[in-house]
């Protein structure tokens, strides 16, 4: 078994600074040094706790205008797996038609966090196959006019279902732009000898009689009834005529091959919802084509729906327009409206079984692209717990609605789960390999925040940090782990933790100097979070004083540990606390220590408060109770002014944001 130290190869690692009992198993590999008495941060071995296996579903919820709902919550929704009922144990929306805040968080002096709005992955298909050749120019431009409609944030990816490549997901809009608008039908076309519609060809291949009847007493001139039979025939060449057996024939292999065009571009869609399956995050595939025929009978979508599940992969079609009649066609098919019809219903079996829709596209209308926009604004994250019977390996039905009158809920129809429920071993491994990975992980915002303090070991500094992860209602815990990087790539500790309601807290005890801090999350409902915060172990030295960082806490008894904020509170009580001591190790001078809070745009305190100081084996710490009744919601600083004979002489601040419950 794998520790996080021995798993993250690349790094070297440090043996006097992880704890000595750190276990084989990721689970209890936390290395936590150098505890504090002021400070909680977690002294105990994490505990990890057996659980149900939550089911993750994706669903989009539209109101009668069209537009994404939000503001459901996990009693709203109604959800059925195989008929039966199941409580929807966790509701999460999430968000992307909203502005780019989260950059502003990222690289925060005390703070880092993962939240920035990374954009929506959108994939273009073009089946075409399924275009008539030369044909699809109107409909191509006006998907290249879709991608003026998607925030430049999003990350699109254009490919076509006959000549599949890697897919390369891009920002540059323009280029892809111009790809689409390059792409053509590549659609065979079947001469015909008799004037056949799809519908008819596929009834008469299907079997029908009465289909092949009608067929015939048009194109051969004749009822069925005259003919002679095909085995009489045969004894009778002379007497014989072949037309309705050409028909059918002819029919069959229309037939086949609108079927196997079909497959060959189910093929391909599923292999590009496989290759999808380890890009993190929800996919929106949007289908071009003029239709395909998927007959249930034949074509069982169990097993893609089942896939795009997997992958969370929903699949919107566009179904392209096919003129009834066009100047260059000698004959109108006798079931033209019927064969459009045919063509359509196999793209809404396809989209409905990976929660999307069909769209009619006529030429080159932007309509349904606006509604596909609009759709993507948003979507809910549900989750419900697994039973036993669901971990049979094979494809289960699920629906979902909700009970407010108007409202259109699209989600997947199959789910699929192996026979094995995951193991704390597997939850270990993917924690190691979100640990390891290079790109961030957005999907579970992440935030951590660090702070530096004395020591009482010579060269030696305590440095705090606090992590949080928003974890979704109903689902509060989130597997938390940490590994902390020397500037040589040394390993200064590393953990895990099962964190209730998603915080956490630990220490180390490090030499002055740079740190790379790595913090990866995975939650109830899969979802990832991965963030990098690089930062210096170092107290702030002045006027003849070596100070710690400020701390937040929310405010507990006199006596209590404190549990260090990251960055947002809703407490209205908060705790502030710093430590002091002299220069080369002497004790602090006499400096009184007052507490401010003050707007990020205005210098006027709104709460100030005198510390309580306490000396002892020459560190001199300051606490003070701060409150905020009556502070509006926003950003603030608290900031810590030393002050020695009526002037300040050094000053330490912490940002932190205030929203009241």
């Amino acid at each position: 078994m794998l520790t996080v130290v021995k798993a993250l190869r690349g790094y070297s690692q440090a043996g006097n600074r992880v704890t000595s009992k750190t276990s084989r198993r990721l689970a209890a590999a936390t290395a936590v040094l150098g505890l504090a008495s002021e400070i909680a941060i977690g002294a105990q071995q994490p505990v990890f706790r057996s659980r149900v296996d939550l089911v993750t579903v994706d669903a989009t919820v539209t109101g009668p205008d069209g537009r994404a709902v939000n503001g459901l919550d996990a009693s709203d929704f109604r959800l059925h797996v195989d008929g039966q009922t199941r409580r929807v144990v966790s509701a999460q929306y999430v968000e992307f038609d909203r502005p780019e805040s989260g950059s502003a968080l990222r690289d925060a002096q005390h703070f880092t966090s993962n939240e920035i709005d990374d954009g929506r992955l959108i994939i273009i298909a073009v089946d075409q196959a399924h275009i008539r050749q030369l044909e699809g120019r109107s409909a191509l431009r006006a998907a290249a006019g879709f991608l003026d409609l998607l925030d430049p944030r999003d990350r699109v990816a254009v490919t076509s279902l006959t000549r599949t490549t890697d897919l390369v997901f891009t920002r540059d809009h323009a280029a892809l732009k111009a790809r689409l608008e390059r792409l053509t039908g590549q659609g065979d076309p079947v001469f015909l000898q008799f004037n056949l519609g799809l519908l008819e060809a596929t009834e008469i291949a299907d079997g029908s009689r009465t289909r092949l009847a009608d067929a015939v007493l048009r194109e051969c001139g004749r009822s069925l009834t005259d003919y002679v039979s095909v085995a009489r025939a045969s004894d009778d060449a002379v007497g014989r005529d072949a037309c309705p057996e050409q028909l059918e024939q002819e029919a069959r292999a229309l037939s086949q091959h609108a079927r196997t065009q079909a497959r060959i571009s189910l093929a391909a869609l599923e292999g590009l919802i496989i290759g999808l399956r380890d890009v993190e995050g929800p996919k929106a595939v949007i289908l071009l084509s003029e239709g395909m025929v998927i007959d249930p009978r034949l074509l069982d979508l169990a097993d893609l729906a089942a896939k795009a599940h997997e992958a969370r992969v929903s699949i919107h079609a566009l179904h392209l327009d096919v003129p009834l009649f066009e100047a260059a066609q000698q004959r109108v098919s006798p079931t033209a409206l019927r064969d459009v019809d045919l063509r359509g219903d196999g793209l809404s079996r396809l989209a409905g079984a990976s929660r999307g829709a069909v769209y009619r596209l006529v030429g080159g209308d932007p309509g349904p692209f606006r509604r596909i926009a609009t759709e993507l604004a948003g979507y809910y994250l549900l989750a419900f717990e697994a039973g036993d019977r669901d971990r049979d390996g094979a494809a289960h039905r699920i629906s979902v609605d909700v009970a407010r009158r108007g409202h259109l809920v699209r989600a997947r129809s199959v789910f699929r789960l192996p026979r094995a429920a995951a193991t704390l071993a597997s939850r270990e491994e993917a924690l190691i390999a979100l640990l390891r990975r290079i790109r961030p992980a957005v999907e579970l915002p992440v935030r951590v925040a660090t702070s530096t303090h004395l020591d009482a070991v010579a060269g030696r500094l305590r440095v705090v940090v606090s992590m949080e992860a928003d974890s979704a209602p109903g689902a509060a815990e989130v597997l938390m782990g940490y590994v902390l990087i020397d500037a040589n790539g040394v390993i200064a500790a590393s953990g895990a933790h099962q964190a209730s309601e998603g915080r956490h807290a630990f220490s180390a005890v490090v030499p002055e100097g740079r740190y790379t801090l790595r913090v990866a999350g995975i939650d109830a409902l899969r979802r990832t979070g991965l963030v990098e915060r690089p930062f210096v172990a170092a107290t702030t030295n002045t006027a003849g004083l070596r100070i710690s960082s400020l701390i937040l806490a929310p405010a507990g008894a006199a006596n209590a540990a404190l549990r260090p904020i990251v960055y947002r509170t809703s407490e209205s009580q908060l705790t502030a606390y710093v430590e002091i001591v002299g220069a080369e190790g002497a004790a602090p001078p006499a400096v009184q220590v007052r507490f401010e809070v003050v707007a990020e745009s205005t210098e006027t305190p709104l709460v100030a408060r005198v510390a309580h100081a306490v000396r002892a084996d020459g560190l001199g710490t300051a606490r003070a109770e701060l409150s905020l009744a009556g502070v509006a919601p926003g950003s603030y600083q608290v900031r810590a002014l030393l002050v020695k004979d009526g002037q300040t002489v050094a000053e330490v601040v912490r940002p932190f944001a205030y929203s009241p419950r």
